[in-house]
């Protein structure tokens, strides 16, 4: 009877530590962004919108552009896309941005979990 309690209990620790190991991690990944990173535009874009693999908190998600000289490109409300019913995207307003390169910066804080992602991607604007 203690040796099969015993059994129980191990299996048990066994499975609880499975279960939290596989969703350690499970940071937001950026899936794709518009412009893309790297990429070299020639019509200066209105926004700049990321999407990623998990559901944001809107509260805590954050996306910013800086200019190369680390003055801000957007408007300072970017976030969430609320109008994304999943809640995978945020956007952020661009003012009006000269040729050279810009630097995208987020923070995508997962709904479920609150596992914090973030990072950077650049895009160029070039005269047409």
């Amino acid at each position: 009877m203690q040796s099969r309690f015993l059994t129980l209990v191990l299996l048990f620790i066994l499975a609880a530590t499975v279960a939290f190991n596989g969703s350690a991690g499970a940071h937001a990944k950026l899936v794709r962004a518009d412009p893309s990173p790297g990429s070299i535009v020639k019509v200066v874009p209105l926004l700049v919108r990321a999407w990623f693999n998990d559901e944001l908190n809107s509260k805590s998600s954050t996306i910013g552009v800086w200019d190369a000289r680390g003055q801000r490109a957007d408007d300072g409300r970017g976030g969430v896309d609320l109008n994304d019913m999943d809640r995978k995207s945020m956007q952020t307003r661009l003012k009006p941005l000269r040729p050279g390169k810009y630097t995208v910066k987020w923070k995508a804080v997962s709904a479920g979990d609150a596992d914090v992602a973030q990072g950077t991607f650049q895009f160029t604007v070039v005269p047409r």
